[in-house]
């Protein structure tokens, strides 16, 4: 039999490598998150086609989006990644956003009108 060039090394610890549930290890994991779910996401991570798919919209978009830090992108190797956790977080953030802007629309269209 023919031993391994680099044999694989034993971890004390399980097999999370100390991962937190839904794959995130940063702050925002314990703030109370979205369910993707809620959102159509079935599975835990969307590559660069499917989520400008999914959000039907550009990639200048998308990136200009991860520029201003509104949606965070992991890196697995070459190939980039969205969390539908943070996807999720980024649509809410969005509807939010939207809403604010249109009732702030109509409270100026009051003003005017007095």
């Amino acid at each position: 039999m023919r031993a391994m060039a680099h044999p694989r090394k034993s971890h004390d610890h399980d097999s999370t490598n100390g991962a937190v549930p839904g794959g995130r290890c940063d702050k925002d994991a314990s703030d109370n998150p979205i369910d993707p779910r809620a959102f159509g996401l079935a599975k835990a991570a969307y590559g660069v086609g499917e989520t400008l798919d999914l959000l039907s919209i550009g990639r200048t978009s998308l990136y200009a989006a991860v520029k201003r830090g509104d949606l965070k992108r992991v890196k697995f190797g070459k190939k980039t990644l969205f969390y539908a956790v943070d996807l999720a977080s980024f649509l809410t953030k969005l509807g939010r956003s939207s809403e604010a802007d249109a009732h702030q629309g109509q409270s100026c269209a009051r003003c005017i009108q007095k």
